[in-house]
C-alpha cells in the first residue's frame, strides 16, 4: 500500500491548523522557493509557561535558550516526499502526547517539513530551476538552498537529520542512516563527529528493529537493520564532498545524518517516523554531552587547534584578492563568506609580506575564529585523490577562489596590519564587456530531466547571471526547419542521449528523446544547414560534444571522456584568441566527466590540458595522463562551431569560466 502524499496545498493548510490547534507549535516561512512557495518551519518547543502558546521570532527565555536546538529538513529531493509525510504524522503525535514527551524539557526542533515545494508540486528530484539542492550547500546558488543554510546559521543546531530515500542495501537491513564511508572531508572533525553519529545511528536500527511490530507488511516486519555505510559499506557513499545538507551541517558543528527511507510506502513513512522519534530520545539523553561536542567544536576553530592534522595544515589567515583584469566574482565570495557566519576584515593599507604585496582592501580571513573549518572548506585549493582507493561517490573539487576568479594565498605566519570589519556589498556579480552591436539571439537545448536531472540549468543560471536573453528549445523542435530561423547562437550543454532515438534509452526517459531515426536524420540535416548560413553552435561538455560530432556529425574531431564521476581542477593553456580574451596563458579549468579531443586537423585547437603531474590540481581523475597536453576548446576555421572539454558553467559554480561562454557568443 503507497504512502498518501498530500498536494502542496493540502499540506500548507494541514500546517496552519495544527500550529493554531497546539501550542507546542508554531509556523513561520524561512524562504520562498522560485516559484514563490513558502518554504515553512514549525518549531516544536514546550512553552515556559504552560498555559501560553510560543511565538516564532520572539525574544526566547533563558530557559528556552538553555534547551538544544535540532533541524530537522525533509523533501530536498522533491520527489522523495515520504519525510514530508512522516514529519506531518510526527507533528500529529506531538499535538496527542506532547505534554508526555520528555524530551520537549530539553530540546526545540526546526522542523523544515519541504525544503523543495517546486520539486514536490512537480514530482521531481530538482527545483523548478533544475537544480539539485542536495548538491548546493558549497555554492548555495538557489534560494532554497539560502534559506536551510540561513536557519543552520542563525540557530546554530547540534543535530541536524536530512530525511530523503529510497534507500536498501539487503532485503533484511532496510533504509540508511549515515555516518558515511571514507574518505572524509579534511575540514571535518571527524573524531568528534564520529563519537556521536554513529552512537545515534546505531540507537535509530535498534528502535526500528524493536518496533518491527508496527509495520504492516512481511518485508519490514522482518527487518533486522538497516544500512550503516561507515559500519557496513566499503566505499561509494562518502562525505568528503560538502555539498548536501547534512555534510554542510557537519561543518557549522552539528551531528549531521542523511536518513534514507526504504521506500515510499505506508511501511516507509513508518519508518522515518520510527527513526527520528528514536533519533530525539537518544539526543535527548545526551544533549549535554552533544552541546560540549559542539562547544568543542566551535573551540578548536577558535584557537586554530585541529588534533587530527599535523600542525600547520591549516593556515593563520586567508588573504583574498580580485584576480587583475579578469571576470572575479571576488565581492560575490566575500558576502558569500559573511552570509555563512565567517569573520572577515578589509585592509585600510597595503601590506607586503613574505615579498608579496596585498593591496588595500584586501579580504582578510582569520582561521582563529568559530567557523574556520567552513572557511577552510570554501577557501583552500583541495586535494589530488586520484591515487585513492576509495570510491568517491561525488565531485570533490569545488575550490571557490579558483572557481570564481578570486586570487586567495593561506598566510601560515602573523601578520599585522590595520583593517576593518567586512562590508557586505549588493553588487556582488562581475561586469562583462559589452557586446558588439550587432543583434545576437540565443537558444538554449533543455532536457527537462533525462537521468532525473537537468544538466542545463548550470548554462540557464550563467546567461541569466550575464544579462544574455534566450530561447528554450527542445531536441525534437530541431527536426522542424524553422525551429531555428529565429536564433543565430544554438547552446548545448547535456547528455548526448538527448539525440538518441527511443529504441537507444530506457522507457523511463523515452519521452524526452527523439521519436526515431528518422527524426535524428531531421536534426543533423537541419542544424548542417544552420552552420552552412552562418549560425553559431557551441558544446559545452562531453555530452554534447559527443553529440555535436558523432550523432549529428558536424565535425571529424573525437571526443573522448572520462569516468562520470572524475572532475578535477586543472591548469590549462589557453592560446591567444578571441574565445580566451582575458585569460592568462596559463590558467585553470574544471572538468566533470571530463572532455578531450583528437583528429582536429580540421579544427583549431584554443586552449589544451596541462602536462605534468602539478597540473592537476584537486579533483580526482586517475587516467588524467590520457589527455595530457590534449585539446580541450577548439573551434571550425569559420568560428561558428565551437566544442568546450571543460565544464564552463557547472551547476553555478564555476562563474570564473563564464567569460568563455561570453567570448563564445559574442566572438
Amino acid at each position: 500500500m503507497g504512502s498518501t502524499i498530500l498536494s502542496y496545498t493540502k499540506l500548507e493548510a494541514s500546517l496552519k491548523k495544527k500550529s493554531r490547534q497546539c501550542p507546542f507549535l508554531s509556523l513561520s516561512s524561512i524562504g520562498k522557493s522560485i516559484e514563490g512557495r513558502d518554504i515553512w518551519c514549525v518549531t516544536i518547543e514546550k512553552p515556559d509557561d504552560p498555559g501560553t502558546k510560543i511565538v516564532q521570532n520572539s525574544k526566547r527565555s533563558r530557559q528556552s535558550q538553555k534547551k538544544t536546538p535540532i533541524v530537522i529538513t525533509a523533501s530536498i529531493h522533491g520527489h522523495e516526499a515520504t519525510g514530508s509525510t512522516a514529519l506531518l504524522r510526527f507533528l500529529d503525535k506531538i499535538q496527542r502526547e506532547g505534554k508526555s514527551t520528555n524530551w520537549l524539557d530539553d530540546l526545540v526542533i526546526y522542523c523544515v517539513i519541504c525544503c523543495n515545494p517546486d520539486g514536490y508540486v512537480h514530482n521531481t528530484r530538482y527545483n523548478a530551476e533544475g537544480f539539485d539542492l542536495n548538491r548546493d550547500f558549497i555554492t548555495q546558488s538557489q534560494p532554497e538552498t539560502q534559506s536551510i543554510v540561513n536557519l543552520i546559521v542563525k540557530q546554530k543546531p547540534a543535530v541536524v537529520l536530512d530525511l530523503h530515500g529510497y534507500v536498501w542495501k539487503k532485503s533484511t537491513h532496510l533504509g540508511l542512516i549515515e555516518p558515511c564511508t571514507p574518505p572524509h572531508n579534511p575540514a571535518y572533525e571527524y573524531d568528534l563527529y564520529l563519537k556521536w553519529a554513529l552512537p545515534l545511528a546505531e540507537h535509530m536500527e535498534t528502535c526500528l528493529v524493536a518496533e518491527r511490530n508496527k509495520f504492516s507488511t512481511k518485508k519490514f516486519k522482518s527487518i533486522k537493520g538497516t544500512y550503516i555505510p561507515y559500519r557496513d559499506g566499503k566505499n561509494g557513499w562518502d562525505d568528503y564532498s560538502p555539498f548536501c545538507c547534512s555534510m554542510y551541517s557537519m561543518l557549522q558543528g552539528a551531528i549531521g545524518l542523511t536518513i534514507e527511507s526504504p521506500s515510499r510506502s505506508e511501511d516507509g513513512t513508518t519508518w522515518l517516523l520510527l527513526a527520528v522519534s528514536a533519533a530525539l530520545s537518544h539526543i535527548s539523553m545526551h544533549r549535554k554531552e552533544l552541546k560540549q561536542t559542539q562547544a568543542a567544536f566551535f573551540r578548536r576553530g577558535n584557537k586554530n587547534y585541529h588534533p587530527t592534522h599535523s600542525p600547520g595544515y591549516f593556515p593563520k589567515y586567508f588573504m583574498l584578492t580580485e584576480k587583475s583584469g579578469l571576470q572575479s566574482s571576488f565581492k560575490k565570495l566575500t558576502r558569500h563568506l559573511h552570509q555563512n557566519g565567517i569573520k572577515l576584515y578589509n585592509t585600510t593599507e597595503e601590506l607586503l609580506y613574505e615579498g608579496h604585496s596585498f593591496p588595500k582592501g584586501t579580504a582578510v580571513v582569520p582561521m582563529n575564529q568559530a567557523r574556520a573549518n567552513l572557511a577552510y572548506c570554501f577557501l583552500s585549493q583541495g586535494e589530488d585523490l586520484s591515487q585513492s582507493s576509495e570510491r568517491l561517490s561525488e565531485f570533490c573539487a569545488w575550490s571557490l577562489p579558483l572557481n570564481w576568479g578570486v586570487d586567495c594565498r593561506p598566510v601560515f605566519g602573523h601578520v599585522s596590519v590595520d583593517k576593518k570589519p567586512y562590508k557586505s556589498s549588493e553588487d556582488v556579480f562581475p561586469p562583462f564587456p559589452a557586446p558588439e552591436k550587432q543583434h545576437v539571439s540565443v537558444g538554449i537545448l533543455i532536457d527537462d530531466g533525462l537521468f532525473h536531472k537537468r544538466a542545463h540549468s548550470g548554462l540557464k543560471l550563467s546567461l541569466q547571471q550575464m544579462n544574455i536573453p534566450f530561447t528554450e528549445l527542445k531536441a525534437k523542435d530541431l527536426a522542424s526547419k524553422h525551429a531555428l530561423s529565429s536564433i543565430n547562437v544554438l547552446i548545448y550543454n547535456g547528455y548526448e542521449h538527448l539525440f538518441y532515438p527511443p529504441s537507444n534509452i530506457r522507457s523511463l526517459y523515452r519521452d524526452l528523446v527523439l521519436d526515431s531515426p528518422a527524426q535524428q536524420e531531421a536534426c543533423r540535416k537541419n542544424i548542417h544547414a544552420y552552420l552552412q548560413k552562418g549560425g553559431k553552435v557551441i558544446g559545452i561538455g562531453a555530452g554534447a560534444s559527443k553529440a555535436l560530432t558523432s550523432i549529428l556529425e558536424l565535425s571529424e574531431a573525437e571526443v573522448h571522456s572520462g569516468g562520470w564521476n572524475k572532475n578535477a581542477l586543472l591548469k590549462i593553456h589557453y592560446d591567444d584568441h578571441a574565445i580566451t580574451e582575458g585569460y592568462l596563458a596559463e590558467d585553470i579549468g574544471f572538468v566533470y566527466r571530463p572532455a578531450w579531443f583528437t583528429n582536429t586537423g580540421k579544427m583549431k585547437v584554443v586552449a589544451s590540458y596541462g602536462e605534468g603531474q602539478d597540473t592537476l590540481l584537486a579533483g580526482y581523475w586517475p587516467d588524467y595522463h590520457l589527455a595530457h597536453g590534449k585539446a580541450v576548446i577548439i573551434t571550425n576555421q569559420k568560428g561558428n562551431l565551437i566544442l568546450f572539454g571543460l565544464e564552463i558553467c557547472f551547476r553555478g559554480h564555476t562563474s570564473y569560466l563564464y567569460r568563455l561562454l561570453w567570448n563564445a557568443i559574442y566572438s
